[in-house]
Parts: C-alpha cells; structure tokens; sequence
C-alpha cells in the first residue's frame, strides 16, 4: 500500500518547487542584464549629451547662396583656455589653446570640437563683423567633451 502525504507534506513540496521556479527566473534575468549591459558600448551619460547636443544646437544646412563664400572676422574665447578645435568644411581652421583667438570664418556652419577635453568649457564669442545676424556678439557655446554647432550668417 501506497502511504498517503499529508496535506503539510503536500504543502512543503509545493513551496520547494515555487522556491525552484523563482531562483530559475532570477537566474535567467540576471543573465539577461548582464547580456544587455555588456552589449551597451557607450557610456550612457555620453549617449545623454549626443543626444542633448542634437536637442540644443541641431545642424542645420543653409542653402548655398552666391555670398556663401564671403569670409568675415570673428573673435573667440575659450574659458578656460583649452584645445578647443575650430572646423568649417571638414577643416581645421584654428584652436582655441591660448584661449582667444581671432578667425577668419566663411558663411555657413561652424563646428568647436572639444572631444577628448576632460573639462566644461565655455567658448564665447567676443567680436563680429557688424554685418553678422548670427553668431550673437557675447554669445556662450558650452562644450562639454562633445562637438558644438555655431552658424555664421549675414
């Protein structure tokens, strides 16, 4: 003859198996995480800022007019002075490493490149062309180890 369980028998065994079930999800999920983070390449407060830098000064593409090759003087300042890289076109124009400096920029977009920079830099532009809608004489650009957008128009 077969002995029945008692009902607190039944009970035990039904917990243990839940208890088994429960550390077999928790297992999986974990592994999971550990996948999902592994398979992260960015930093995610790197990925924050692109995604800021995009919200905040998005570029823009300025139609190419017959004045688009006219050059005007600007006067930047990093602070603290730092090798901030000045781009237009894909080139390097000017760094800001002793902290101002005077530039010669050509309508259209003009790009600070301050990756690699440790620290928050403020680059503001001092002087202008009076001619210039854009940039804004006292205007801040804040570089924080990423790449700025500043558009120069008439």
């Amino acid at each position: 003859m077969r002995r029945r369980e008692s009902l607190l028998e039944w009970m035990w065994n039904t917990v243990q198996r839940g208890e088994r079930r429960i550390i077999r999800v928790m297992v999986l999920a974990s592994v999971i995480l550990l996948l999902m983070q592994l398979s992260v390449l960015r930093d995610p407060l790197e990925f924050y800022m692109a995604v800021a830098a995009k919200v905040e000064a998005p570029p823009l593409e300025l139609p190419v007019l017959a004045e688009s090759h006219k050059t005007w003087q600007l006067t930047l300042k990093a602070t603290p002075a730092a090798p901030v890289r000045v781009l237009q076109n894909g080139k390097v124009i000017a760094t800001l490493a002793n902290g101002e400096r005077e530039i010669t920029v050509e309508t259209g977009q003009i790009q600070l490149d301050g990756r690699g920079l440790p620290q928050v830099i403020q680059v503001q532009v001092v002087k202008k062309e009076s001619q210039l809608v854009e940039p804004r004489k006292d205007q801040i650009v804040v570089i924080q180890g990423n790449i700025q957008n500043l558009t120069v128009r008439p």
